[in-house]
């Protein structure tokens, strides 16, 4: 507020006594301005700014009300207490009707300090209520410059409301409010579950896409109010940075397919001159540990290549390449574990296979045995068994891999399958964090699912559940 010495009152007032009554009660606390009628209170106002006026409310040749509109004519945010001598319930509904800012009866005037505590509150009013107003005229600057839309939602009622900018980017029909369902209507599966998931936090910050040809994205962003009934927020339309983000994730991967792609050939003549290097006779047992190094580490990067071309395929839209035939899956799971059983003679492994046919790929589903097997044996205790079971479930085969290591928290488990995701002790080491992604994509490539279980008492259980042929 102001400093006291340089407030401002223009006392309009009639009545020479009352005027001098007035003047008493604000004493030298502010300065006084005072007229005798309206056209004289113009005159003054049209010559200073005054931080509130004190206005009789009957005035001799014209009303109180009348004076006050023009007053607020000349000064449009002129606090106005009216005062009168007559006062009742009528005239003080008249007053506050008209857009006064208090109302006091002439014999208050004589308490002490009443009339100060009124000039007071009335002059921090106006102030918080221009701020108020200049705060919301730059938040819809900035809303417009953002090309943002305004939203608001009311909990109880399950409705929202929203300006033009936030009709127009969820399409929805031209009328004051619209229900949930309404909007959810608007979106695809997964930005229904964020938007529910959002509004259930206390700031709503989520990206959502909408239904229809071509793709649409907007950012919501809110806040809850502080009795938790509303949120009101902002809508901007993201689309044109998601086209820009999957362009140049787009162009990303087609670089790196095509940069692994090209590696392939001059790792396989690595591969043949070290396996050629290997047979011969004249090499001395360094020098063959040195050859061995070469091989096992070319026969790495192949791997490595491998995984992010298969990763590629995916990302870019056209899927795992998959050779379907009559696959045995326990002998194709068998030979997977007999292999890693000989490149960690100390590790046991528990195995329960059912003897079953389906139609699949044999590398792809050996590549799946062989990431989750690999997986276990990697993050259990050395002296721990590997639970290897392979059944049948109604119309699916069930392949699934338990061990006994540390649980996988949830939060990890929800992020688990997604690319370059790596947990555990030895994630440094592990790679790329491609298998299980590339599990995952091998087993819906077949039409199946592959889901994680992990607690500290039943171990981590990796699922894949392949349907039969009908």
């Amino acid at each position: 507020m102001t400093s006291d010495a340089l407030l401002k009152v223009l006392v309009v007032e009639d009545d020479a006594v009352d005027r001098l009554a007035i003047r008493r009660a604000i004493g030298k606390r502010a300065e006084v301005d005072d007229a005798h009628d309206g056209p004289s209170a113009l005159n003054l106002l049209a010559a200073h700014r005054y931080d509130v006026a004190l206005l009789d409310y009957f005035l001799p040749g014209d009303t109180g009300l009348a004076v006050f509109s023009k007053l607020r004519e000349q000064q449009p945010d002129l606090p106005v207490i009216f005062l009168s001598g007559m006062g009742s319930e009528e005239v003080v509904l008249d007053a506050m009707k008209a857009g006064a800012s208090d109302y006091l009866s002439k014999s208050a005037v004589e308490e002490r300090d009443r009339l100060w505590r009124s000039v007071r509150s009335v002059i921090e009013t106006s102030r918080l209520r221009r701020e108020a107003e200049r705060n919301r005229a730059r938040l819809q600057l900035a809303v417009e410059a953002a090309g943002a839309g305004t939203w608001e939602l009311d909990l109880s009622w399950g409705q929202f409301r929203g300006d033009a900018r936030f009709r127009e980017l969820f399409g929805l029909d031209e009328q004051e409010t619209w229900t949930a369902d309404q909007v959810r209507a608007r979106l695809t599966p997964d930005g229904i579950a964020r938007l529910d998931e959002a509004l259930a936090s206390n700031t709503v910050a989520v990206q959502l896409q909408l239904l229809g040809e071509p793709s649409r994205w907007v950012d919501l962003r809110g806040r809850h109010e502080p009795d938790a009934r509303r949120v009101f927020g902002t809508a901007i339309d993201l689309t044109q940075v998601k086209n820009e983000e999957a362009r140049a994730s787009s162009l990303r991967e087609r670089l790196m397919g095509i940069a692994s792609h090209d590696l392939k050939n001059p790792l396989s003549a690595v591969l043949q001159a070290s396996a050629l290097l290997a047979q011969s006779p004249r090499l001395e047992t360094r020098e063959k540990r040195y050859v061995n190094h070469i091989r096992t580490s070319a026969e790495r990067m192949t791997h490595l290549i491998v995984q992010l071309l298969d990763l590629t395929r995916v990302r870019l839209g056209g899927g795992l390449p998959l050779e379907k035939k009559k696959t045995r899956l326990d002998d194709a799971v068998r030979q997977v574990a007999d292999e890693l059983k000989m490149a960690n003679p100390e590790r046991t492994m528990a195995l329960q296979l059912d003897e079953l046919e389906l139609d699949g790929d044999p590398d792809r589903l050996q590549q799946v045995a062989s990431n989750l097997l690999g997986n276990a044996l990697k993050h259990s205790p050395p002296d721990t068994s590997v639970a290897v079971n392979l059944r049948r479930e109604g119309s699916a085969v069930v392949l699934e891999v338990t061990n006994l290591g540390n649980p996988i928290p949830p939060d990890k488990q929800a992020t688990i399958f997604e690319p370059f995701v790596q947990y555990g002790e030895n994630r440094p080491r592990d790679g790329l964090g491609l298998g299980l992604y590339i599990s995952r994509e091998i087993v819906r490539a077949h039409g199946g699912t592959l889901q994680v279980t992990s607690s500290p008492d039943g171990g981590t259980a990796f699922t894949a559940r392949l349907p039969l042929p009908q």
